[in-house]
Protein backbone atom coordinates (compact mmCIF):
# COMPACT_ATOMS: atom_id res chain seq x y z
CA UNK A 1 0.00 0.00 0.00
CA UNK A 2 1.25 3.29 -0.58
CA UNK A 3 0.88 6.07 1.48
CA UNK A 4 0.86 10.01 0.52
CA UNK A 5 0.28 13.50 2.50
CA UNK A 6 -1.35 15.74 0.51
CA UNK A 7 -0.57 19.54 0.67
CA UNK A 8 -2.75 21.34 3.43
CA UNK A 9 -4.85 24.23 1.96
CA UNK A 10 -8.30 26.83 2.55
CA UNK A 11 -9.94 23.58 4.47
CA UNK A 12 -7.91 20.60 6.20
CA UNK A 13 -9.14 17.86 4.46
CA UNK A 14 -8.71 13.93 4.54
CA UNK A 15 -7.94 12.92 0.96
CA UNK A 16 -8.43 8.61 0.34
CA UNK A 17 -7.81 7.17 -3.04
CA UNK A 18 -8.77 3.60 -3.62
CA UNK A 19 -7.91 2.12 -6.69
CA UNK A 20 -6.91 -0.95 -8.54
CA UNK A 21 -10.21 -2.71 -8.96
CA UNK A 22 -9.30 -5.20 -12.18
CA UNK A 23 -11.53 -8.16 -12.26
CA UNK A 24 -12.75 -11.15 -10.31
CA UNK A 25 -8.93 -12.06 -9.24
CA UNK A 26 -8.78 -8.37 -8.25
CA UNK A 27 -11.67 -8.30 -5.80
CA UNK A 28 -10.35 -11.16 -4.28
CA UNK A 29 -9.57 -9.58 -0.33
CA UNK A 30 -6.98 -10.98 1.47
CA UNK A 31 -7.54 -14.30 3.70
CA UNK A 32 -8.36 -12.40 6.62
CA UNK A 33 -10.78 -9.90 4.90
CA UNK A 34 -12.70 -12.59 2.36
CA UNK A 35 -15.84 -14.41 2.82
CA UNK A 36 -14.67 -17.18 -0.12
CA UNK A 37 -11.62 -18.58 -1.20
CA UNK A 38 -9.61 -16.48 -3.51
CA UNK A 39 -11.47 -16.95 -6.76
CA UNK A 40 -15.13 -15.73 -6.04
CA UNK A 41 -17.89 -17.44 -7.07
CA UNK A 42 -19.25 -16.24 -10.54
CA UNK A 43 -22.43 -14.00 -9.14
CA UNK A 44 -20.57 -12.85 -5.90
CA UNK A 45 -21.22 -9.24 -4.59
CA UNK A 46 -18.52 -7.18 -3.13
CA UNK A 47 -18.95 -4.75 0.21
CA UNK A 48 -15.87 -2.32 1.22
CA UNK A 49 -15.85 0.27 4.02
CA UNK A 50 -15.36 3.89 4.20
CA UNK A 51 -14.57 5.25 7.54
CA UNK A 52 -15.23 9.17 8.07
CA UNK A 53 -17.06 9.59 11.05
CA UNK A 54 -14.20 12.09 12.62
CA UNK A 55 -15.33 11.45 16.26
CA UNK A 56 -14.68 7.33 15.51
CA UNK A 57 -11.09 5.79 16.10
CA UNK A 58 -10.03 2.84 14.82
CA UNK A 59 -13.01 0.76 14.30
CA UNK A 60 -13.45 -3.39 12.76
CA UNK A 61 -15.99 -3.60 10.23
CA UNK A 62 -18.32 -6.94 9.85
CA UNK A 63 -19.56 -8.21 7.41
CA UNK A 64 -22.66 -10.84 8.08
CA UNK A 65 -21.41 -10.62 11.33
CA UNK A 66 -17.10 -11.97 10.16
CA UNK A 67 -14.60 -9.07 11.26
CA UNK A 68 -12.17 -7.71 9.18
CA UNK A 69 -8.88 -5.47 10.66
CA UNK A 70 -9.73 -2.33 12.18
CA UNK A 71 -10.08 0.85 9.93
CA UNK A 72 -8.99 4.31 10.70
CA UNK A 73 -11.06 7.62 10.05
CA UNK A 74 -9.96 8.57 6.90
CA UNK A 75 -9.57 5.09 5.65
CA UNK A 76 -10.91 2.38 3.05
CA UNK A 77 -11.29 -1.23 3.36
CA UNK A 78 -10.90 -2.94 0.17
CA UNK A 79 -13.79 -5.19 -1.02
CA UNK A 80 -14.84 -8.63 0.89
CA UNK A 81 -16.55 -10.92 -1.15
CA UNK A 82 -20.23 -11.89 -0.29
CA UNK A 83 -22.97 -14.26 -1.21
CA UNK A 84 -25.95 -11.86 -2.93
CA UNK A 85 -28.72 -11.97 -0.48
CA UNK A 86 -29.45 -9.76 2.50
CA UNK A 87 -26.22 -8.66 3.98
CA UNK A 88 -25.75 -7.10 7.29
CA UNK A 89 -23.35 -4.66 8.25
CA UNK A 90 -21.27 -3.00 11.09
CA UNK A 91 -18.81 -0.75 12.17
CA UNK A 92 -18.72 -0.20 16.11
CA UNK A 93 -22.11 0.29 17.23
CA UNK A 94 -23.39 0.86 13.84
CA UNK A 95 -25.29 -1.52 12.33
CA UNK A 96 -27.71 -1.63 8.45
CA UNK A 97 -28.82 -4.18 6.31
CA UNK A 98 -28.71 -4.03 2.64
CA UNK A 99 -29.32 -5.99 -0.62
CA UNK A 100 -27.06 -7.49 -2.37
CA UNK A 101 -27.20 -8.28 -6.32
CA UNK A 102 -25.19 -10.46 -7.91
CA UNK A 103 -22.03 -8.89 -9.01
CA UNK A 104 -22.83 -5.65 -7.35
CA UNK A 105 -20.96 -3.72 -5.98
CA UNK A 106 -21.52 -1.76 -2.57
CA UNK A 107 -19.45 0.99 -0.55
CA UNK A 108 -20.53 1.56 3.11
CA UNK A 109 -19.77 4.69 4.49
CA UNK A 110 -19.83 5.75 8.18
CA UNK A 111 -20.59 9.34 8.62
CA UNK A 112 -22.87 11.77 10.61
CA UNK A 113 -23.32 8.42 13.32
CA UNK A 114 -25.13 6.36 10.83
CA UNK A 115 -23.97 3.51 8.10
CA UNK A 116 -25.13 4.66 4.72
CA UNK A 117 -24.63 1.93 1.49
CA UNK A 118 -23.89 3.04 -2.01
CA UNK A 119 -23.51 1.19 -5.38
CA UNK A 120 -20.85 1.61 -6.87
CA UNK A 121 -20.99 1.91 -10.84
CA UNK A 122 -19.93 0.39 -13.04
CA UNK A 123 -17.09 0.39 -15.86
CA UNK A 124 -18.24 0.18 -19.55
CA UNK A 125 -15.34 0.37 -21.39
CA UNK A 126 -12.48 -2.02 -21.06
CA UNK A 127 -10.39 0.53 -22.95
CA UNK A 128 -10.24 3.29 -20.79
CA UNK A 129 -9.78 3.79 -17.15
CA UNK A 130 -12.90 3.91 -14.17
CA UNK A 131 -12.86 6.84 -11.81
CA UNK A 132 -15.18 7.27 -9.02
CA UNK A 133 -14.95 10.29 -6.60
CA UNK A 134 -17.42 10.15 -3.40
CA UNK A 135 -17.90 13.51 -1.92
CA UNK A 136 -18.20 13.19 1.64
CA UNK A 137 -17.36 16.86 2.75
CA UNK A 138 -20.45 19.90 3.07
CA UNK A 139 -19.36 21.77 -0.01
CA UNK A 140 -21.00 21.41 -3.16
CA UNK A 141 -18.65 22.14 -5.63
CA UNK A 142 -15.38 19.88 -5.28
CA UNK A 143 -13.84 18.63 -8.59
CA UNK A 144 -10.70 16.50 -9.80
CA UNK A 145 -8.70 18.40 -12.03
CA UNK A 146 -5.19 18.44 -13.67
CA UNK A 147 -2.76 19.95 -11.95
CA UNK A 148 -2.46 22.52 -12.96
CA UNK A 149 -6.30 23.16 -12.95
CA UNK A 150 -7.17 23.23 -16.56
CA UNK A 151 -8.52 20.41 -17.61
CA UNK A 152 -11.87 19.18 -15.51
CA UNK A 153 -12.08 15.34 -14.90
CA UNK A 154 -14.70 14.86 -12.57
CA UNK A 155 -17.30 17.34 -11.12
CA UNK A 156 -18.19 19.85 -9.79
CA UNK A 157 -19.62 17.07 -7.15
CA UNK A 158 -22.46 18.11 -4.80
CA UNK A 159 -21.64 17.39 -0.88
CA UNK A 160 -22.16 13.83 -0.20
CA UNK A 161 -22.81 12.87 -4.45
CA UNK A 162 -21.25 10.11 -5.83
CA UNK A 163 -19.62 10.89 -9.51
CA UNK A 164 -18.08 8.46 -12.04
CA UNK A 165 -16.42 8.90 -15.53
CA UNK A 166 -13.90 7.05 -17.86
CA UNK A 167 -11.00 8.34 -19.33
CA UNK A 168 -8.26 7.69 -21.62
CA UNK A 169 -5.35 5.52 -19.93
CA UNK A 170 -2.65 8.48 -19.36
CA UNK A 171 -0.01 9.22 -16.70
CA UNK A 172 -1.64 12.02 -15.23
CA UNK A 173 -1.16 14.24 -11.85
CA UNK A 174 -4.11 15.23 -10.34
CA UNK A 175 -5.50 17.64 -7.53
CA UNK A 176 -8.44 18.24 -5.90
CA UNK A 177 -10.50 21.86 -6.05
CA UNK A 178 -12.97 23.44 -5.09
CA UNK A 179 -14.61 26.00 -7.61
CA UNK A 180 -11.09 27.49 -8.82
CA UNK A 181 -9.16 26.77 -5.03
CA UNK A 182 -7.09 24.09 -5.05
CA UNK A 183 -7.60 21.73 -1.99
CA UNK A 184 -4.73 18.98 -2.54
CA UNK A 185 -2.30 17.21 -4.72
CA UNK A 186 -3.25 13.29 -5.26
CA UNK A 187 -1.04 10.89 -6.32
CA UNK A 188 0.83 10.85 -9.90
CA UNK A 189 -1.10 8.14 -11.35
CA UNK A 190 -0.60 6.17 -14.60
CA UNK A 191 -4.30 5.69 -15.24
CA UNK A 192 -5.07 2.27 -16.82
CA UNK A 193 -7.03 0.73 -19.24
CA UNK A 194 -9.68 -1.52 -17.74
CA UNK A 195 -8.98 -0.43 -13.91
CA UNK A 196 -10.97 0.84 -11.28
CA UNK A 197 -9.57 4.12 -9.39
CA UNK A 198 -11.82 5.61 -6.79
CA UNK A 199 -11.25 8.55 -4.57
CA UNK A 200 -12.91 9.50 -1.32
CA UNK A 201 -12.60 12.87 -0.09
CA UNK A 202 -13.67 13.69 3.72
CA UNK A 203 -13.07 17.01 5.92
CA UNK A 204 -11.02 16.27 8.86
CA UNK A 205 -9.06 18.65 11.25
CA UNK A 206 -5.30 17.80 10.11
CA UNK A 207 -3.43 17.64 6.54
CA UNK A 208 -4.61 15.02 3.86
CA UNK A 209 -4.03 11.66 3.38
CA UNK A 210 -4.27 9.70 0.00
CA UNK A 211 -4.18 5.76 0.16
CA UNK A 212 -4.50 3.86 -2.51
CA UNK A 213 -4.04 0.10 -3.15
Amino acid sequence: MTHTFAKKLTFTMFIMALALISGAGAFAASEDEGLYDPVPPENSAYVRFIHAQPEESELPPKVNGKERDGVKFGGVKPYSVVAPGKIAVEMGSFKTEFDAEAKGRYTVILQNKALRVEKDPMATNDLKAHIVVYNLTDLDDIAIKTADGKINVVGPIKAGQMMNIEVNPIKVSLKVFSGDKEFATLNEWPLERKENYIIAIVKGDVGGIGTYD
